[in-house]
């Protein structure tokens, strides 16, 4: 599957609720027995806004304090989904979790 066919899609968790839509893709690049890099995807971003993170969820980045409670305050219901947890054997993504387990991206 390429990125693309999951950039944008709706996503329901394991409820059943629309938690909204994968709005960004984790991965990593990890060494393949020739050497090479592979990037491996580790989980994905689910979030019901467009408007993006832009690196305010981690506390190290600073910036203007209120463009960083603007993105903190749009964000707090986009989640971090690991991999393993998406499901997407069906028409729709599913989760195998329900949305309250789920991680959120903005740290406290």
């Amino acid at each position: 599957m390429r990125a693309g066919e999951l950039l944008g899609r709706r996503v329901r968790d394991a409820a059943g609720r629309d938690v909204g839509a994968i709005r960004e893709i984790r991965a990593e690049a990890t060494p393949r027995s020739d050497g090479l890099p592979e990037l491996v995807v580790r989980g994905v971003i689910v979030g019901r806004t467009r408007v993006r993170l832009f690196g305010y969820q981690r506390h190290d980045q600073r910036g203007p304090t209120p463009l960083v409670a603007l993105i903190r305050l749009v964000h707090r219901h986009t989640r971090y989904v690991e991999w393993a947890d998406v499901d997407l054997s069906g028409a729709e993504v599913t989760l195998r979790r329900p949305f309250a387990e789920l991680a959120p991206i903005i740290e406290s």
